[in-house]
């Protein structure tokens, strides 16, 4: 397909609203002087910019698009055998890596945290005597996110002297908030930062490839020991002096945009896609249930061509509305309920109710009841999977929702009842015995040869993880190393003994180990994550860490609640202890980060698949079925669903942005120890599951459908 022929190319954030016209006058009146080099300083050019930005002529570099500065700053800094190394963000720019790596310079990227900021602490402990360039783009491509003049400060004084900044302004004419850096107002404080702009977005004239970088005289003389003497041709050179005079234009074009992105924003909104406030000329989004790939697909299928910027999002660039419009249409249409649930219409049903809910809310709680019949007659996975979540949307269309509405712990079932249901849970299917199986197989050769092992269980509920640890160590041959288990979990509310699980528990334990003869302790720690301190706990040094976390973390609020992270806080506190293994289960589904209706779309694809499994593994008249789907499974859709704020407790993340989160604070990968054979032969697992492999584990997988993911974790040197 002929990309130049699409009526909607939002891939590559061009100025969709044109060129100014003095541009294409200027550009006519040149060509009869192409016949000539062109200026090889760009001195008209430099000068102008100079006046403009209220620095001196010798202080710019002009290159043919930023794209060319950035490569004579890699090679300036880090090339000719200088061993330097390029630190940047990711999602971010892709060309800063891109062109360290054509150079065979090592580029580390440090991702961003959940709002799309970038964390300072992550930042220092990734800087090395060999990082010689730091690139940060502001505001960032693809999220549209920015750092303020606090923020950048931060950075710049965070960062030694040997390592030049480099901060990229690319949409920097884009910007509408007061408090947005300018890195230009602070480029005499700071002799090692170099500021980036260029014309290529909103003067319109990315064909003609026209950057500039802004930086100390010392800087701009190194980096002129690299650039060809005739690198901007004359006509861009003339379209760039034109460009910069007509103000006029440039405030058409951005005013234009800005009305433009609002409008998206609101349709968006409606139609349930997710969206992150931007301050450039496109917007960052996130459909919920469908993959980036997919909705990729389908719209240059309808001749939209938009920018994947991950698995899971899109970056679309803001144009007239003609082509937003037709956008809108195809996106309803990809997402429009009898197209995402063709063949389950009490599924479709439910997406409908979810967009009355958001849009007409007082037409809803009618439309739930209907649900509700309509979904009561219907045995399989489909109808019971609608009952709850019409439970869940009716309860969200109430006013005055207390907290306790959506407490995950408590039943109304009794404790023998619970105990059942979770022991058919863990025996019949693999969706908690997966995560337990790889992590005991992690763990195994982390400690062999050693003589005492701590375990930390963050979340250790009845902790039948480790009666299959204990099993597995007592087929060892020779000595086996004691164990001691310190188990954390909050505390039970609905017993005047808070502990009294804990301790139950521990004394399972202790019982099993001494059938096995393992030297065993257990202590225990009645208390939320959030409310404790890892450090206060007393190992021994000559103890081998393991700390384990099994469906716990998520439960954490992060920065998209409250600050301070309360995910990142455990997992530094994690680090600091220096464990040898760092075993993590979760969900691998976005309950975070997404709104009401995008967050609605892919928690029903995540539950649907759940429900699914139960239907197919477990009898129908199964009295613990009911307990496992309405209790367990049913509670968490209604937080998922109903709840906001820090009410909401079921903020499960995808698999990657844990590993994003990991890596932030100081985790790799640890070799992974278990085949997926093993696991697959151990768990005796149904034909229609699978297991993908991934950096730091396995995904499990359901008919092609990613449920939950196991991963083990080391600190990074």
């Amino acid at each position: 397909m002929d990309i130049k022929r699409l009526p909607y190319q939002a891939a590559t954030n061009e100025n969709l609203f044109g060129s100014s016209p003095q541009v294409l006058a200027a550009m006519q009146q040149a060509l009869s002087s192409v016949h000539g080099y062109p200026t090889p300083d760009a001195s008209d050019l430099r000068h102008a910019l100079a006046t403009r930005l209220g620095v001196q002529a010798d202080e710019i570099v002009v290159g043919s698009g930023s794209a060319e500065l950035i490569s004579l700053l890699v090679r300036r800094f880090c090339g000719h055998d200088r061993d330097g190394e390029v630190l940047t963000f990711t999602p971010s720019y892709p060309l800063y890596c891109q062109e360290a790596r054509a150079l065979r310079i090592p580029c580390t990227e440090i991702p961003l945290t959940s709002s799309y900021r970038i964390d300072v602490a992550a930042l220092k402990r990734q800087l090395r005597p060999s990082i010689r360039l730091c690139f940060l783009c502001n505001p960032n491509n693809p999220t549209g996110t920015y750092l303020t003049s606090t923020e950048l400060e931060q950075v710049l004084d965070s960062l030694p002297t040997h390592v030049t900044v480099v901060v990229d302004e690319a949409y920097i004419e884009y910007v509408t908030a007061p408090d947005c850096a300018d890195a230009v107002a602070v480029l005499s404080r700071y002799p090692n930062l170099v500021v980036l702009r260029t014309f290529s977005k909103a003067y319109g004239l990315a064909s003609v490839r026209v950057g500039y970088m802004i930086a100390q005289r010392h800087l701009i003389e190194q980096v002129l020991e690299v650039k060809q003497p005739y690198n901007v041709n004359q006509l861009a050179q003339v379209a760039a002096l034109a460009a910069l005079k007509d103000e006029h234009f440039l405030q058409m074009t951005v005013q234009a945009t800005q009305t433009g992105k609002k409008k998206l924003e609101q349709a968006l909104h409606k139609i349930g896609v997710q969206f992150w406030p931007s301050q450039g000329n496109f917007l960052l989004l996130d459909a919920g249930g469908y993959g980036a790939d997919e909705i990729h697909n389908y719209l240059l299928a309808n001749h939209i061509l938009v920018r994947r910027a991950d698995h899971h999002t899109l970056r679309l660039t803001i144009g007239p509305d003609e082509y937003q419009l037709y956008l809108l249409q195809m996106l309803q249409e990809l997402l429009h309920p009898s197209r995402v649930y063709a063949t389950q219409p009490l599924l479709a049903q439910v997406l409908e109710l979810g967009y009355h809910v958001q849009n007409q809310p007082e037409e809803a709680t009618a439309g739930a009841d209907d649900l509700l019949h309509s979904a009561a007659g219907q045995t399989d996975a489909a109808g019971r999977i609608a009952q709850a979540f019409a439970r869940a949307l009716a309860l969200r269309c109430q006013q005055g929702i207390t907290k306790a509405s959506g407490n995950l712990y408590a039943s109304n079932f009794g404790e023998m009842d619970m105990i059942a249901a979770f022991n058919v849970l863990v025996t019949a299917t693999p969706l908690v015995t997966f995560g337990h199986r790889f992590a005991n197989h992690s763990i195994l050769p982390a400690i062999a040869g050693k003589s005492s092992v701590y375990l930390l269980d963050l979340g250790i509920g009845s902790g039948l993880q480790w009666f299959h640890l204990m099993d597995l160590l007592a087929d060892l041959p020779g000595d086996r190393p004691s164990l001691h288990l310190t188990g954390i979990d909050i505390p039970d509310s609905s017993n005047d003994d808070p502990a009294y699980k804990l301790r139950a528990t521990g004394a399972r334990l202790a019982a099993h180990a001494g059938r096995l003869g393992l030297a065993f302790s257990y202590t225990y720690v009645a208390t939320r994550l959030e409310d404790f301190d890892l450090q206060s706990l007393e190992i021994e040094p000559s103890h081998t860490l393991i700390v384990n976390a099994a469906l716990t973390l998520h439960h954490l609020a992060d920065e998209l609640v409250a600050i301070p992270d309360q995910r990142d806080r455990v997992l530094e506190q994690i680090r600091e202890l220096q464990p040898q293994l760092f075993t993590l289960t979760e969900p691998d589904s976005e309950h975070n980060r997404l709104d009401f209706l995008p967050r609605l779309r892919e928690s029903l694809r995540h539950y649907h698949t759940v429900f699914d499994v139960l239907d197919t593994l477990l009898p129908a008249d199964m009295p613990e079925r009911r307990v496992i789907e309405q209790e367990f499974f049913g509670r968490e859709i209604l937080n998922v669903v109903a709840f906001e704020g820090n009410d909401r407790v079921e903020r499960h993340e995808r698999l990657d942005a844990w590993q994003h989160r990991l890596t932030r604070s100081g985790f790799k990968p640890a070799p992974v120890q278990v085949t997926a054979a093993q696991i697959q032969e151990e768990l005796d697992l149904h034909p229609q599951f699978s297991l993908a492999a991934h950096t730091a584990g396995y995904t499990l997988h359901w008919k092609g459908t990613n449920i939950i993911a196991a991963t083990a974790w080391q600190v990074a040197d």
